[in-house]
């Protein structure tokens, strides 16, 4: 079986981004370091929008040196036979920096929420601020917020910028509020499939292939573990990242009572369970197992589990891999 651990590179959306440096930066040089030791690559679904505002704002001296460091660590993660793949949050088209800090407006979270000749020039203009960092051109792609239908709104622009992977859906998914929304119940729970119009809708003869992250149903009783882990021992448990999450206390208040569908994933605490995702993935026979993580979101912990998770994956003959 074939292992991906792959990191949505970006900051915060909430009312305060944190900085580059703790978000971003920092958590991912340990992550270097951390491949560098087991000799595996990882995937970053880089946040481009991100990178085409710190362009667009680089006649403040703050914007111009974050954008000089993010694109020297992304050059070197490419360098590095890392995977540096398309990650779109559109609303970046409506953020401003005022000076100081930046003022995050998340009207349009989703693709969907632009016109469609809109959302094609977003992709195809984030595309290329990557190709300009790396000099290849990325065939990857996860929508921000998992938010990647309806797949028609963004399907000709993707197969222009030749993307052919998409790696968004997660087996049993759900989610509706005013930022942003995806619905993957009718989603196969597989490791992966062919599609053309619809990333749920297995297709033999697409031209898309979707990599699907791996599910992870999950009870309350891990969350008030990790409630009462970040209280007792926060210089474990605690994010590296300084920032806020967007705010949804439906979603929190469910995930303390009743079983949740998440995904395999290195954030935090949830790294604990990284070893029970791979025996799931054994047990239905799985050629692939796709982790989702964030550099802002690694805690101390999440390095302590995530390199036992990696000896433990490779004492049972899996190997790591780019997506492909």
């Amino acid at each position: 079986m074939q292992v991906h651990l792959s990191f949505d590179y970006e900051l915060f959306f909430g009312e305060n981004t944190g900085t580059l440096q703790k978000c971003i930066l920092e958590p991912t040089q340990q992550l270097i370091e951390l491949s560098e030791k087991n000799k595996i690559p990882l995937i970053f679904f880089v946040d481009a929008g991100y990178l085409v505002q710190l362009k667009n704002n680089s006649q403040h001296s703050q914007c111009k040196s974050d954008l000089e460091v993010i694109s020297a660590q992304i050059s070197q993660l490419s360098a590095a036979g890392h995977q540096i793949a398309l990650h779109i949050h559109p609303h970046w088209e409506d953020c401003k920096f005022d000076g100081d800090k930046w003022v995050i407006d998340t009207t349009r979270y989703k693709l969907s929420d632009l016109s469609k000749e809109e959302a094609s020039q977003v992709i195809s203009k984030y595309a290329k601020a990557l190709f300009a960092i790396t000099g290849t051109k990325c065939t990857a792609y996860r929508a921000g917020g998992w938010c990647v239908q309806p797949f028609s709104h963004i399907k000709d622009a993707l197969k222009q910028n030749g993307i052919a992977i998409d790696s968004s859906v997660y087996f049993n998914g759900y989610h509706d509020s005013p930022a942003h929304s995806y619905d993957f119940i009718t989603a196969k729970d597989k490791a992966e499939w062919k599609f053309e119009n619809d990333p749920c809708v297995e297709d033999a003869s697409g031209s898309f292939k979707e990599i699907s992250i791996t599910p992870d149903k999950i009870g309350p009783l891990f969350y008030w573990e990790l409630y009462f882990k970040m209280k007792s021992a926060p210089e474990k448990f605690k994010p590296l990242g300084d920032g806020m999450w967007l705010k949804d206390k439906g979603r929190i208040y469910n995930q303390f009572h009743s079983s949740t569908d998440h995904f395999a994933c290195a954030d935090g605490y949830f790294s604990s369970r990284l070893i029970k995702n791979l025996e799931d993935c054994e047990q239905k026979k799985f050629e692939r197992m796709t982790v989702l993580s964030h550099p802002k979101s690694l805690a101390p912990c999440s390095f302590d589990y995530l390199n036992e998770f990696i000896l433990h994956a490779k004492q049972r003959g899996h190997t790591f891999a780019i997506l492909n």
